[in-house]
C-alpha cells in the first residue's frame, strides 16, 4: 500500500471499524471499505489528513446529518478525529455513475436509463436545497447506485465537502458575495461558477443538465480541455440548441426553465420532474425497466459524437 495512505488493511478505527480495502481517493481525502464490528455490515469510511490545509470533512458531516431521513442520502453512522485524521462513517454504496457510463460499450446511456437517473438526481438536489445547502459539485462520480438487492436501483448523492449554506438563520437566501471564487468540477460547472459568481440553486441544476447531455451523447464538447478559462469561454459561446437536437423534446423547456433562473430564484422542481416523467411516459420507459448496465446485451447506448455532430442515427432513437 502506498506510503501516503492514512490507513492500511486491517487497521481498526475507534475499536469498531476494521479497514477492508481502499476504494477511492482524491484531492480532499481517502475512502475505505470497512467492516463495522458492531453491526457486521460493510460501511464506507471517509477521511482527510489533519495536516491538509483545506479541511472539508466538517462540512460533509454537517450536511450529511442535516439530510438524514431524506431519500437518495447515505446513512450517517459515526464520525470523529484524532491527531492524524478526521473521519466520517456512512453506508457503503455501489458503483458511481461516471464509472457505469464509461463501462458501457459505446460510452453512453440510453435515453430510458438517462431519464430514470435524471429524476433521482433531481430529487437528491431538491433534498439538499430543502435543508438550506447547495451541493456545488454535482457530477456523475458524486452519484452512486445502491449496493444491496433492495436498493440497487436507487441513486445516492455523495460528497458534500464543497457544500455551502445559501440561507440564513431565518431561512432567507443570503446576499451573494461580490466574488466567490471557483467551486466545483470544470467539466460540469455552470457559467456563473466559471465567472467566480456566488452560486445559487440553479447552478446545481446546470450541472445536472450537463450530466444528462453527457449521459446521452457520451461526451461534452469541452471534454478534452483542461483549462478552466478556456472551458468557460466555450460554454459561454456554445449554442445549447445543438444539445437539444440530441435530447428528447421535453429537455427544451427543462433547459429554458434553468436559463430563466438567477441567484435568488427557487427552481420549480415539480415542473422539471413533470417534464422528465412526461418524456418517460411518451417513450414507454418504466421505472422497473433494467438499467443499461443490467442488460445482458452490451450493445446499448449509442456512439460518441463529434460536435456539432452527425445526428441522423441518434434522432431515430430519440
Amino acid at each position: 500500500m502506498a506510503a501516503e495512505d492514512l490507513l492500511q488493511v486491517g487497521h481498526i478505527v475507534k475499536e469498531r471499524w476494521k479497514v477492508v480495502k481502499k476504494v477511492g481517493g482524491g484531492g480532499f481525502g481517502e475512502i475505505y471499505e470497512a467492516l463495522d464490528m458492531v453491526s457486521k455490515e460493510s460501511v464506507a469510511l471517509k477521511l482527510e489528513s489533519a495536516k491538509q490545509p483545506k479541511q472539508v470533512l466538517k462540512m460533509e458531516v454537517a450536511v450529511l446529518k442535516k439530510l438524514q431521513g431524506k431519500d437518495h442520502v447515505c446513512r450517517f453512522i459515526g464520525c470523529g478525529r484524532n491527531d492524524r485524521f478526521n473521519y466520517v462513517v456512512m453506508s457503503l454504496q455501489g458503483r458511481n455513475l461516471a464509472e457505469l457510463r464509461r463501462n458501457q460499450s459505446k460510452g453512453c446511456f440510453t435515453v430510458g436509463t438517462t431519464l430514470r437517473l435524471g429524476t433521482q438526481i433531481l430529487s437528491g438536489i431538491e433534498a439538499i436545497h430543502s435543508v438550506g445547502f447547495l451541493h456545488r459539485d454535482i457530477k456523475p462520480s458524486n452519484f452512486a447506485m445502491g449496493r444491496l438487492n433492495n436498493d440497487k436501483h436507487k441513486v445516492y448523492m455523495l460528497d458534500f465537502g464543497l457544500a455551502r449554506q445559501y440561507t440564513n438563520t431565518n431561512g432567507e437566501v443570503r446576499a451573494p458575495r461580490a466574488a466567490a471564487g471557483f467551486r466545483g468540477t470544470v467539466r460540469y460547472a455552470s457559467l456563473s461558477a466559471h465567472k467566480n459568481k456566488e452560486m445559487g440553486r440553479h447552478d446545481d441544476l446546470w450541472s445536472l443538465f450537463y450530466m444528462l447531455v453527457e449521459f446521452v451523447m457520451g461526451q461534452l464538447p469541452w471534454r478534452k480541455m483542461k483549462d478552466k478559462e478556456q472551458v468557460g469561454n466555450l460554454k459561454e459561446k456554445y449554442d445549447t440548441g445543438i444539445f437539444l437536437k440530441h435530447l428528447p423534446a421535453e429537455l427544451k423547456p427543462f433547459l429554458e426553465h434553468i436559463q430563466s433562473l438567477d441567484y435568488y430564484d427557487k427552481p420549480d422542481y415539480n415542473r422539471l420532474q413533470g417534464l422528465l416523467s412526461q418524456c418517460m411516459q411518451r417513450k414507454g420507459v418504466k421505472e422497473d425497466d433494467p438499467y443499461d448496465w443490467e442488460r445482458e446485451s452490451t450493445n446499448v447506448g449509442n456512439g460518441s459524437l463529434t460536435f456539432p455532430g452527425n445526428v441522423s442515427g441518434l434522432l431515430t432513437r430519440i
